[in-house]
């Protein structure tokens, strides 16, 4: 276990767990250490765990029971492979927890194809932007080159499971990002601000700047789920 300096930042220690997560040392469903055993753990002061812990809450990779503890949220590869099948979004719930099962895969996802994309997959990514921008001029949903967008960095990544994972949600992700852009696009800023989120994301990746690309798939998956749900 790698020891932390008491400056480093809470991202700094959420990409750490979020790293043991992903790996398998800590296991869906798995009660993590306390705030203080991490913090000793990493040499870092409760509160930057704390804040490490709560951006992980955020993107739906940990659970918070009062009075039990901090727990690995229970979802893995196999399982949402096969959970994608042929689902139907009903609910806002349902609606929601797809939301928050993007925000666990594709923050992920954004910054591996970040580290590992190539001039072709960027080639690629901005491709589906264009399609977007064009899409926007012509007063259109843009729903498939949303789609496009998000499979294009998925493919970026480089790793197939993300891959097949992202393939089995198409159907249930293209129904969602039609219906969601028929809302958004009630309101007339909201394309502008859509496709320029799709731009912060791309302009990261192409700097290869994996942090940044998290940070700004994070901000437009939060932002389509706060108006989704308002």
């Amino acid at each position: 276990m790698p020891q932390f300096k008491v400056k480093k930042t809470y991202e700094e220690v959420a990409d750490y767990l979020k790293e043991q997560i992903i790996s398998g040392t800590y296991r869906p469903g798995e009660r993590l250490p306390s705030l203080r055993e991490l913090g000793e753990t990493m040499g870092v002061g409760q509160s930057t765990v704390r804040e490490a812990i709560s951006s992980l809450k955020t993107i739906g990779l940990v659970k918070i029971k009062q009075g039990e503890g901090t727990f690995v949220t229970k979802i893995n590869p196999e399982e949402l492979l096969s959970a994608f099948e042929g689902i139907r979004l009903v609910t806002k719930r349902d609606i929601y927890e797809l939301l928050e099962v993007r925000k666990i895969l594709e923050t992920g996802t954004v910054r591996l194809a970040a580290e590992r994309r190539s001039e072709e997959e960027l080639a690629r990514i901005e491709r589906a932007l264009k399609e977007m921008e064009e899409a926007l001029k012509l007063g259109e949903l843009g729903d498939k080159a949303d789609w496009n967008f998000h499979y294009s960095v998925a493919d970026a990544s480089h790793n197939e499971i993300l891959k097949s994972v992202m393939l089995s949600m198409s159907e249930t992700m293209e129904r969602t990002l039609k219906a969601s852009r028929q809302k958004l696009y009630r309101t007339r800023t909201n394309p502008e601000q859509l496709y320029q989120e799709h731009r912060d994301i791309y302009e990261a990746i192409r700097l290869q700047n994996s942090s940044k690309a998290e940070e700004a798939m994070l901000y437009h998956l939060l932002g389509v789920e706060k108006k989704m749900l308002s």
